[in-house]
């Protein structure tokens, strides 16, 4: 009856008949009833100034965006050190094992040589990493080329670059690379670029003249196009040379820097109206091992003295993007800057290491350092090493964000030591806590500036809090919201997925007192290697396209306005219903006893000795999961001892594989105790925290009690929680007064499958007319490809409605801009 009623009173239905050569046909045709909403907005009630930093860019080393992305190099594996293992780690098969027991892929065999190939055909000839006589200690390997017969048949060495060399016709390519020979080898080399037919594009002949490290430098103009070329190096002769650092860039660069940024790349983070720079990540700061953290000294000056080093997102980066090429990738387009250091943590998401506090003291330093190149005068060390580097005016870095996603007391520790080292050199510079939702956070005392909240959740999760900035406390931290993304369930990374992170933004737009500044991640993915979805900007060699989520940042951060105004909404709205398993870790078992779980008063699990098999009880992983996913009703009842780590108990449990959505009941060691909302990488307190009265024998009595939108839990037989599930509004709004034009700006987000018919109120004004801008498709699940970058895209065009009501279509986001 209820599936009736849902149907049946959310949709019209037609039956079609039609008559074709006396035979009838006939078709169900359903037409969905348009809902009504209000949005209601006081032109004079002038809330605060909006926030100038609200959107801004997020860049990491991840999906390849830097190396192969918008770095400009050209050549995969320059300095031939990609299948290098890092210091400390093991490789058993096609996984790299970190020191702390992190697995992950390392595909690359030991030995081999990605990027580069030899074409020989019957030449006896081979190709080597060779460690011996490096150019310098930070580029340990060079590429051997053995000839010992070439038949007069023409040997090439040849480089694949990222997936293809893209090549464009009458454009000039500048190579460079250090080279040496034996004796025995003539020099003679023909350097090539090459369309994948082998047709040459543009050829060079070269002359290795000694049998030491000498650096040559080649200019190819191509004749021809070709967006998976190759480059070449070919003899006909036989004999024994090397190559090092092996480099070519396109002479258009972004502003023709030398060792400069793809230009097309830059310009569409650039559409989006960014504001700051966050960089250089993310989990690519932390690393999973000391070794493999982010260290700045190792990113500057002449790039043939950098070192590369391999990340936590599986590949290793060359470091030509590197600290000064951040700073100034920011000052080129006009933005402040973001700097998040490594404060001695690696990724705690992973098993990660600790640098001991006694031994924090070069991280703060190298901090320090950061600021001083940045900003410093060039009479200091490292602002006349800035000057040297090409420099001479500071950067002026703004923001420094201490750590990245660390938390609990191993980063509070750390966190107060290198905050209080900023402040006593650099008090101007504006300091970023890495993490909000950790529990701890609001009392362990700390000195806190800005807060940096991530949430990766589901489509559901951004419209249930969407209005969770406005419940926040006003005498505390000012936030940053550092990564967001819907990244589970069906549309993320298509237009439904726009729409909840569409929902989320206006909340975040209505509280610019509170959330200051904000950015999507992450930013860039090579189509060809993508570690993480969805993104904002997908790329090949050559070309580029943009997500939905694309075009609904840019559309915010291009529609600002000056003051945010009062701005209420009515609408209908839908439950979230959550159903699912009970789950407990297995380390806490030992803690519990006399588990009963029941459903209208019919017991459905009892178990006294966990260790029994049970037909409702699985072990997953480290959770002992009970019930089925369909269960949304029922009590749990256990006896508990609250342990070292206390007791975490999950209700309504649907986790599927790495999606996780459930409700957590969280009891700490000393008793304290809340409710949270766990969903992907996304936490939402739902209750204040409570202190229990617990009894250290064991005897603590915990109920559970959910039903549907409901949740009430007991301990001892008093309630201490209770928590009605928030609603799903179908619209969401924003709005701001744009003074120097004279506009309202009015951003709205219908989030459901239902037209909305909805009333625009501003006092004295009976008409609309203006701007609409509208980002919709016909199907919510509907995105863009490199096949078809266009699917879903923004609709401008002029408004002019002779009354205040205005039809917003099923999954749309619409910004109206109305002349007042």
């Amino acid at each position: 009856m209820e599936l009736y009623t849902d149907i049946f009173n959310q949709k019209i239905w037609f039956i079609v008949f039609k008559s074709v050569e006396h035979e009838v046909y006939f078709r169900l045709e359903v037409i969905k009833l348009t809902k009504n909403a209000k949005v209601m907005m006081d032109i004079n009630a002038k809330k605060f100034p909006v926030s100038p930093s609200l959107y801004g860019l997020f860049f990491e080393e991840i999906n390849r965006a830097g190396d192969g992305g918008i770095y400009g190099e050209l050549v995969r594996n320059r300095s031939f050190e990609d299948t290098i293992i890092p210091d400390r780690c093991h490789v058993e098969g096609c996984q790299l094992h970190s020191p702390a027991g992190w697995v992950s892929p390392f595909e690359e065999a030991p030995g081999s040589i990605p990027g580069w190939h030899l074409r020989k055909d019957e030449a006896k000839a081979d190709i080597y990493l060779d460690g011996k006589d490096p150019i310098n200690s930070e580029n340990p390997l060079s590429l051997r080329v053995e000839i010992e017969d070439a038949f007069n048949e023409r040997i090439s060495i040849y480089n694949e670059g990222f997936f293809g060399i893209p090549v464009k016709k009458d454009e000039r390519y500048f190579l460079s690379f250090f080279a040496k020979k034996e004796s025995t080898f003539s020099g003679n080399l023909e350097i090539t670029l090459e369309n994948k037919k082998g047709e040459i594009l543009s050829s060079k002949s070269c002359q290795i003249a000694s049998e030491s490290w000498q650096k040559y430098e080649v200019v190819l103009e191509s004749e021809g196009e070709e967006p998976e070329g190759i480059l070449a190096f070919s003899t006909n002769e036989r004999g024994t040379f090397w190559l090092e650092f092996v480099s070519l860039f396109p002479q258009k660069t972004f502003l023709e820097r030398e060792n400069g940024l793809r230009p097309d790349l830059v310009r569409r983070a650039l559409d989006l109206k960014p504001t700051f720079l966050r960089f250089p990540g993310g989990c690519f700061v932390e690393g999973f091992s000391v070794e493999t953290a982010y260290r700045w000294k190792k990113t500057i000056g002449d790039v043939t003295q950098r070192s590369s080093h391999w990340t936590l997102w599986q590949y290793r980066t060359t470091n030509g993007l590197g600290y000064h090429e951040y700073l100034q990738m920011a000052e080129d387009l006009g933005l402040d800057l973001m700097y998040v250091v490594n404060c001695g943590l690696t990724c705690q998401g992973r098993p990660g290491e600790h640098v001991p506090i006694e031994d924090l003291d070069e991280w703060i330093q190298d901090m320090l350092d950061a600021i001083e190149y940045a900003n410093g005068p060039i009479t200091s060390k490292w602002g006349s090493l800035r000057a040297a580097n090409g420099h001479p005016k500071p950067f002026y870095l703004k923001y420094i964000e201490i750590g990245n996603e660390n938390f609990g007391p191993a980063y509070n520790a750390r966190y107060k030591l290198f905050y209080e080292a900023v402040k006593a050199k650099y008090p101007e510079i504006i300091t970023i806590f890495n993490i909000h939702w950790e529990v701890g956070t609001e009392t362990a005392g700390l000195p806190v500036e800005i807060v940096d909240e991530h949430f990766y959740a589901d489509y559901d999760y951004y419209l249930m809090y969407h209005d969770m900035y406005d419940f926040y406390d006003r005498n505390g931290p000012k936030v940053y919201v550092g990564e967001y993304a819907m990244i589970l369930g069906d549309g993320a990374g298509a237009l439904k997925g726009a729409i909840s992170e569409a929902a989320f933004m206006t909340g975040m737009e209505r509280n610019q007192d509170i959330v200051v500044m904000s950015s999507y991640a992450p930013l860039f993915a090579n189509i060809h290697h993508t570690n993480w979805t969805p993104n904002l900007i997908y790329f090949n060699g050559t070309n580029s396209y943009v997500s939905p989520s694309y075009y609904v940042q840019k559309l915010f951060a291009e529609n600002r306005g000056d003051i945010v105004i009062e701005c209420k909404v009515e609408t209908e709205s839908r439950f979230s219903y959550f159903k699912g398993e009970v789950s407990i870790r297995q380390k806490e078992l030992s803690y519990i006893k006399d588990i009963n779980i029941s459903s209208n008063d019919q017991l459905l699990f009892k178990s006294e000795d966990l260790t029994e098999t049970h037909a409702l009880s699985r072990l997953e992983g480290d959770l002992l999961k009970i019930g089925e996913p369909s269960w949304k009703e029922y009590t749990i009842t256990m006896n508990a001892l609250l342990g070292e780590q206390g007791l975490k108990v999950r209700l309504l449990d649907s986790t599927k594989e790495w999606q996780q959505n459930y409700i957590l009941w969280e009891l700490d060691a000393n008793g304290e105790s809340r409710l949270v909302h766990i969903n992907g990488w996304s936490r939402v307190k739902l209750t204040s925290n409570q202190m229990l009265k617990v009894n250290g024998d064991g005897s603590n009595e915990l109920c559970a009690r959910v039903a549907n939108d409901h949740i009430y839990c007991y301990f001892d037989g008093e309630l201490v929680h209770e928590y009605k599930m928030a609603t799903i509004p179908y619209l969401t709004s924003a709005a701001t007064l744009d003074e120097k034009n004279n506009e309202l700006i009015v951003k709205l987000v219908n989030s459901s499958e239902f037209p909305l018919r909805t009333s625009i109120d501003i006092e004295g004004k009976d008409k609309l007319v203006g701007r609409q801008t509208i980002v919709t498709s016909e199907n919510p699940y509907d995105t863009n490809t490199m096949e078809e970058p266009n699917k879903v895209i923004p609709l401008e065009t002029a408004l002019h409605l002779d009354s205040n009501m205005y039809d917003l279509p099923p999954y749309s986001v619409v910004i109206l801009r109305i002349e007042l």
